[in-house]
């Protein structure tokens, strides 16, 4: 939070400029283009719904209205708890069989998929960061873009060899403890994978194309290349630090943008302004209708 106080007073503003321009944009111009955006937000949730539904199938048979009472009771819990932590509870506490906890390895499943969604087109927006940025063109930022592109390639063998990788894993002692949690995951086959990883990429599309409808309600003037690569990278950024405090990502995405779109000449407040609504409608309305459903779950069998 400090970094986005410094950042914004830097650049001669103030919390009170990101008021100004929120209350400007969302009151007199692009309502349809507003309205687009909250529309666009459930049906990133149902898109991550229908992922948690098709991976659960290995645990236990749901409909697609209890996976999206799981995913957004996971959501809340997220407010709480560690991020993933809490989006894990929610989905597995939603489920109503007595073998529930093997649910985990789905749900982890689940966020690893979603995460090497954005690790792969943050690889790319890092890639377009690079050859744009010649203050970033040097050893150290072409090793990272390097580890990056291995760890995607890893990935994708660790999918593909995921049999082999329980078994090597078998060796340790530490993994024998969580062994009955996980295992579900090397019972996927590769079609279940796939379909499950289709959704994770529509989901993406969709938080991606809600991110650049905002840069252009506010008048955030980049050209589509550029603005895209960096939603790649604020999403990246996002995903990979781990949101340990008590609002779920808020304040994470805001940084990251801010220290993203810092190598344009763009204000800082209205970046901000983008965030904190993207912030607002995608995940703040969805966890207080997802409050609701943690009444609900099933703490204990």
């Amino acid at each position: 939070m400090c970094y986005l106080y410094v950042s914004i007073e830097a650049k001669g503003q103030s919390l009170v400029e990101v008021y100004r321009i929120l209350c400007f944009h969302l009151r007199e111009s692009h309502w349809e283009l507003l309205a687009l955006v909250v529309l666009l937000t459930p049906v990133n949730w149902a898109c991550e719904s229908r992922k948690w539904q098709l991976l659960a199938q290995k645990i236990e048979t749901i409909s697609f209205g209890q996976a999206f009472q799981g995913v957004l009771a996971g959501l809340a819990l997220g407010f709480l708890m560690p991020n993933n932590v809490g989006d894990a509870a929610g989905r597995v506490l939603s489920l109503q069989s007595y073998q529930r906890l093997t649910g985990v390895g789905a749900a982890l499943l689940s966020n690893g998929l979603q995460f090497y969604v954005s690790m792969f087109f943050g690889t790319a927006g890092w890639g377009v960061w690079i050859f744009q940025q010649p203050s970033l063109q040097n050893g150290p930022q072409l090793l990272l873009f390097m580890t990056l592109v291995s760890t995607n390639l890893l990935g994708i063998w660790l999918i593909l060899k995921r049999e082999r990788a329980e078994k090597y894993l078998e060796r340790f002692r530490f993994f024998k403890w969580i062994e009955p949690y996980i295992s579900v995951i090397a019972t996927y086959s590769l079609s279940e994978i796939g379909a499950a990883f289709r959704w994770a990429l529509l989901r993406y599309g969709v938080f991606t194309a809600q991110f650049a409808l905002l840069l252009w309600i506010f008048e955030v003037k980049l050209s589509l290349g550029i603005a895209l690569a960096g939603i790649f990278l604020v999403f990246f950024a996002k995903t990979l630090i781990p949101a340990l405090n008590f609002l779920g990502d808020l304040g994470i995405r805001e940084a990251s943008s801010l220290y993203v779109f810092s190598f344009y000449d763009v204000e800082p407040a209205r970046i901000l302004a983008v965030t904190l609504t993207l912030w607002c409608i995608n995940i703040l309305l969805p966890m207080l209708i997802g409050t609701f459903w943690t009444w609900k779950l099933k703490w204990w069998n």
